[in-house]
């Protein structure tokens, strides 16, 4: 094998590492640490959780050594590099067909179910816009290459259930890191068009829209036409609380 294989091959196997680990801790969270039988209090050492919880703990530590490598002997930048040809060798007739089924299935598949209404809708019409309006072969497959990473991000949340922990702690954890992706997003878009002034008026205007639509919207079908939203998460619940607060 090339050196270049083989370090594009060490990168992806660190993150096929990684990625495994933290689906066992997940799972393996989910086990009880301590419990009661027959009146006796198990401790957490005896627990059958904690074999597993070691074992991953060693395939991260494994996976992240090998992740250093990798970016250290240049595995990362050959992989990205070999993608990047592969991506922009396509036409913008291609990448936009696959640009409209990422926002929909995404939108209808993943948000809608799981994340707050308002905040599924806004991250949907800020990046469908985008990739229409600006008209821009460029930033449709950088706008798509970044929609794509982040809803990557939201599918291994939600698979490895990282979701459900955190939502111990706090029960909007997930509208928290939609709406870092929605400024992320508004933010690299900003960093892509600086010094367009017709790029950045076109911006503006989406992000108007973005907000605009869904601030008419869920008002009108939730308090109006009495219909419950499909996930009524963060923001919902504030307008809940102001809603109440008015009437």
């Amino acid at each position: 094998m090339k050196e270049k294989e083989l370090r594009r091959a060490d990168f992806i196997t660190s993150v096929l590492l990684l990625l495994f680990g933290i689906w066992i801790i997940a799972a393996t969270l989910k086990m009880p640490m301590k419990d009661t039988f027959g009146g006796v209090q198990n401790v957490w050492y005896v627990s059958p959780a904690l074999f597993p919880l070691i074992i991953s703990i060693f395939i991260l530590i494994l996976g992240l050594i090998l992740l250093i490598h990798s970016i250290q002997s240049g595995g990362a930048k050959y992989f990205i590099d070999s993608f990047s040809l592969k991506y922009n060798g396509l036409s913008s007739n291609y990448i936009r067909f696959i640009s409209i089924l990422l926002a929909l299935f995404s939108f209808v598949y993943l948000n809608i179910p799981r994340i707050d209404f308002f905040v599924s809708v806004t991250l949907f019409l800020t990046y469908f816009i985008s990739i229409f309006y600006f008209d821009d072969e460029k930033l449709l497959k950088k706008f798509t290459a970044f929609y794509f990473i982040g809803s990557m991000i939201f599918v291994l949340f939600f698979a490895f259930g990282i979701f459900e922990i955190l939502n111990v702690y706090y029960i909007y954890s997930a509208d928290i890191l939609a709406i870092l992706l929605y400024s992320a997003y508004l933010f690299y878009s900003w960093l892509n068009i600086r010094g367009n002034s017709i790029f950045q008026r076109k911006l503006f205007v989406s992000f108007i829209v973005s907000l605009a639509v869904p601030m008419i919207l869920c008002p009108t079908f939730r308090y109006f036409l009495l219909v419950p939203l499909p996930k009524e998460g963060l923001l919902i619940q504030l307008m809940h609380n102001i809603y109440y607060i008015l009437k």
